[in-house]
């Protein structure tokens, strides 16, 4: 018997139950980190995003946990985090700049049809963090503050302006990150940190049609012994454990955002009926897909 588990051994936050927001958007949220850390001690434990986030530190000391490797925090530096990423702080002090955070939807809510922006923006060749000189700080600081205006403000097309704001943020940070050097982190060119890219890719990809960590190891060439040994020496997890966060986070998401009934979701991420995606759902999260569904929307009530 394949031993499971729980997926609440770690929080998975959305945008809305991060920290306290007053804004209508639910997919969207941008806050000064002056007071953003006056709210977050619940995250100095390992957590879990279903959205991205950009962190723009024009000052501030601490340490940032990104998949169990520790970064410190210092001036003029930006960190980006993922999906899925597990990442934690450890005392963050004198911060001051902002937290953007948003979801692949918001990104995409304007498609421009140039490669070079991309809807699915976040890949392996992208760093966890940029660090940038004074001058353009000044220039991230001007682009967050417009984002601000426009997030606060609420007036006509605020979102699409927003987004295209967010893309030429993305864009400054891609053209920075390839001249950093991370500190903490092996060299690219170490076969199990590309595996680990590779597998975080695949991940993404085929979490809806590949539950079972043998299906990954075929499609990388290695046995799953030893995918799960590289794995479990590097993000402390499973191989399945990583698979399985990933079909719950989107089972959840799509419970909470969409009007899917649980059959519907249960086909979209691959299950062959009702039954099969409840007792899945149900053995990792403690609650059938119904009830957390309503237990989400009494929460947002």
């Amino acid at each position: 018997m394949i031993t499971m588990d729980k997926i609440d051994k770690m929080e998975l936050y959305t945008i809305e139950t991060l920290i306290s927001n007053h804004s209508t958007l639910t997919d969207f949220s941008i806050h000064r980190l002056e007071d953003f850390s006056k709210q977050f001690k619940h995250l100095k434990a390992p957590h879990l995003h279903d959205f991205y986030s950009i962190i723009i530190f024009e000052k501030g000391v601490g340490v940032h946990v990104i998949d169990l490797v520790n970064y410190n925090i210092q001036a003029n530096r930006i960190f980006l985090i993922n999906y899925g990423q597990v990442h934690s702080w450890i005392k963050l002090k004198d911060a001051k700049g902002y937290i953007i955070n948003f979801t692949k939807e918001f990104y995409n809510l304007i498609y421009t049809g140039n490669n070079k922006i991309k809807s699915d923006l976040i890949n392996s060749e992208i760093t966890p963090y940029i660090d940038i000189d004074e001058t353009t700080m000044s220039e991230w600081n001007q682009l967050a503050e417009l984002i601000k205006n426009e997030y606060q403000a609420e007036k006509r097309e605020y979102k699409e302006l927003i987004c295209i704001y967010l893309k030429a943020i993305l864009i400054k940070y891609r053209r920075n990150h390839s001249s950093c050097t991370l500190e903490g982190t092996i060299n690219k060119s170490n076969r199990k940190t590309v595996l680990i890219q590779q597998f975080n890719e695949l991940v993404n990809l085929k979490f809806k049609q590949w539950k079972f960590p043998r299906q990954y190891a075929e499609e990388l060439h290695i046995t799953s012994n030893y995918l799960n040994i590289v794995v479990k020496k590097s993000l402390g997890w499973s191989a399945g454990y990583i698979i399985r966060e990933r079909i719950v986070l989107e089972a959840k998401r799509l419970l909470q955002s969409t009007d899917l009934t649980v059959a519907q979701i249960g086909i979209e991420l691959g299950f062959t009926d009702k039954s099969n995606f409840n007792k899945y759902f149900k053995g990792y999260v403690n609650t059938t897909p119904e009830n957390y569904r309503k237990q989400s929307f009494q929460q947002k009530s």
